[in-house]
């Protein structure tokens, strides 16, 4: 009887035993075909290639100047007696800046001008007795020889008048004033500065390796940490003739329109001149296998991936320039330390 009962009692037991053997034997083996399936598939970011159109540049540091500039002095020494500008005035070709005191240079164009009538009248009456009086041709002849002198001294006296006004050269913004009325000033004593910045003018050196690239014409653009974000576009304006000894570079210079005055005399500045356009295949950098001196890259083809050898014809920021590749294929960008040719791939998104 007893044995009865323990054998019942076993029976669940037994049962229990059962279901645990077989989920031993049957769970890890499917988990373990799932996890190596998963395993034999590698996830990876792709970048489909595109042909595209770069500039190559070539870049440098310039240094910004005014398209004219000078020193605006006086040619006499005297009292100013009138300032007609201001600090930083914009002003045109011509116009008034400054004037001498010229009561000196006005007497003496008055006097000569009298004198010279007189002159002129004594001249037109020996002219007259001359047609009459042999003697007289003497007399008119050295009358004529006076005229001429006046003439002359009164030109000269004239042209002292018109420097004791200090005038614009040219179109452009003056610089701080450095004169006062009243002031006694020498001749070339600086008043002040005037630049012609409506065109700015940036020097600048590249190696001798790039001379049989440049040309007059050639696109170049200039950005300053003044203006975050923003080109200013210009062209090539000058070639040196000689390169530089020490260096083996050569000087170049690019003009820029600066109608708004944002570019200034003096600054610093990041110059790029475009030397060609480039019209390849573009992938990104970090899709580079580089192996001694060749490169590779992984192309997706159904869901698979193969290396592929390919040429490197120009690098740019974060791009390069390639061949040996067909416009449309996919190229692993992330996850190459993860697959190898013929490995089972799926692309990310």
């Amino acid at each position: 009887m007893r044995a009865k009962q323990s054998g019942k009692a076993l029976f669940p037991t037994l049962i229990l035993m059962l279901f645990a053997l077989c989920g031993y034997l049957y769970f890890p083996a499917s988990q373990g075909e799932q996890t190596n399936r998963s395993a034999s598939t590698v996830e990876v970011s792709v970048h489909e290639v595109v042909a595209e159109q770069r500039a190559i540049t070539a870049n440098a540091i310039g240094s910004a100047r005014a398209n004219q500039a000078v020193d605006i002095t006086s040619s006499h020494s005297d009292y100013i007696s009138d300032i007609s500008f201001v600090d930083g005035q914009v002003v045109s070709r011509g116009q008034k800046l400054a004037q001498l005191n010229n009561k000196e240079e006005l007497l003496a164009v008055k006097e000569l001008t009298i004198n010279l009538k007189e002159q002129q009248r004594q001249l037109t009456r020996l002219t007259e007795l001359a047609k009459t009086q042999s003697a007289a041709r003497s007399q008119l002849d050295a009358q004529r020889s006076k005229v001429d002198a006046l003439t002359t001294q009164l030109q000269t006296t004239k042209l002292k008048l018109s420097e004791m006004s200090i005038h614009a050269p040219f179109d452009g913004v003056l610089g701080k004033r450095l004169v006062s009325i009243g002031s006694y000033v020498k001749d070339n004593t600086p008043l002040t500065t005037l630049d012609d910045i409506s065109i700015i003018k940036v020097d600048f050196q590249l190696p001798e390796k790039y001379l049989a690239k440049l040309a007059l014409g050639m696109t170049a653009n200039v950005t300053s940490d003044a203006y975050s974000g923003r080109a200013f576009l210009g062209q090539i304006s000058h070639i040196d003739p000689r390169i530089n000894e020490a260096t083996r570079s050569i000087q170049v210079t690019a003009s820029f329109n600066n109608t708004d005055h944002a570019l200034r005399p003096g600054m610093l500045l990041n110059v790029a001149v475009q030397l060609q356009q480039l019209d390849a295949l573009m992938v990104p950098e970090k899709s580079l296998i580089p192996r001694q001196d060749k490169h590779f890259v992984y192309v997706v083809k159904d869901n698979k991936v193969q290396q592929q050898q390919i040429t490197l014809l120009n690098r740019f920021s974060g791009w390069v320039a390639v061949t040996g590749l067909q416009s449309g294929e996919l190229v692993v960008t992330e996850g190459t330390t993860k697959v190898r040719s013929g490995s089972q791939v799926s692309v990310k998104g």
